[in-house]
């Protein structure tokens, strides 16, 4: 049986995949990339796509659907282990693109475990994650001193926990904010932090958006490759 790797392929720019990533990505013979429906394409894919010209890795796309019907979700993630146990019969080395850092609600961890009983080597190379990217190109510390840090992501029907967690924290990444703009939005107004956010779409990328202002930001619909970072002590 052959090896994987999870890679984190960091927000979106190609320049910030790591030494490491790089070189297994140029030795694989295989790179698995998810997609959230057949023929959809990977995001992650197009981050790495002009570093690869000179490899002979061939290119399998995995569905990851965007749902929460868990049984289902279950036995998608079952078959994608065994097809990708199946690729790496005979020693081969497989790579799987994520965005960002595998250990950060991606698609690869949510397989890692099949993989494992399928009887594949995994090991996993960290990568830059979108939050710490965003506070990077602001210049603007995720914590500093004795502050705290929460990451949690934005959920359906969730002004209420997000609006405690504002309250209860100094620094607050919300990770997937396009799942419920509105709660968002009345969690940072009710809390009077209209000055202290940042979103960032498709951060690293030619379509990368940054919003700070309020107003903006309620006008705005917020694509799915975004990150929000807040600052109780303000930007």
């Amino acid at each position: 049986m052959g090896k994987l790797y999870g890679i984190g392929v960091g927000p979106g720019d190609p320049e910030l995949l790591t030494l490491k990533a790089h070189r297994i990505l140029g030795e694989a013979d295989v790179i698995f990339c998810p997609e959230k429906k057949k023929g959809a394409g990977s995001f992650a894919y197009d981050i790495i796509k002009g570093l690869l010209k000179d490899a002979g890795a061939e290119i399998v796309n995995l569905v990851y659907p965007m749902h929460y019907h868990g049984d289902r979700l279950q036995e998608m993630w079952k078959e994608n282990a065994a097809q990708i146990a199946e690729c790496l019969s005979g020693n081969r080395i497989g790579a799987f693109i994520t965005l960002g850092d595998p250990a950060v609600y991606s698609t690869f961890m949510y397989t890692l475990p099949y993989i494992e009983q399928a009887g594949v080597d995994v090991e996993v190379v960290p990568g830059i994650t979108s939050f710490c990217a965003v506070a990077d190109s602001m210049k603007m510390p995720l914590v500093a001193w004795d502050e705290d840090l929460v990451v949690a992501p934005v959920r359906e029907n969730s002004s209420e926990d997000l609006g405690r967690i504002l309250r209860e924290h100094d620094n607050v990444v919300l990770m997937k904010p396009s799942a419920n703009q509105q709660a968002l939005l009345q969690a940072i107004r009710e809390n009077h932090l209209e000055d202290h956010f940042v979103l960032v779409t498709k951060s690293g990328t030619g379509e990368e958006r940054l919003v700070t202002d309020f107003a903006e930001l309620e006008q705005y619909e917020i694509p799915y490759l975004s990150t929000v970072i807040i600052k109780r002590q303000g930007r």
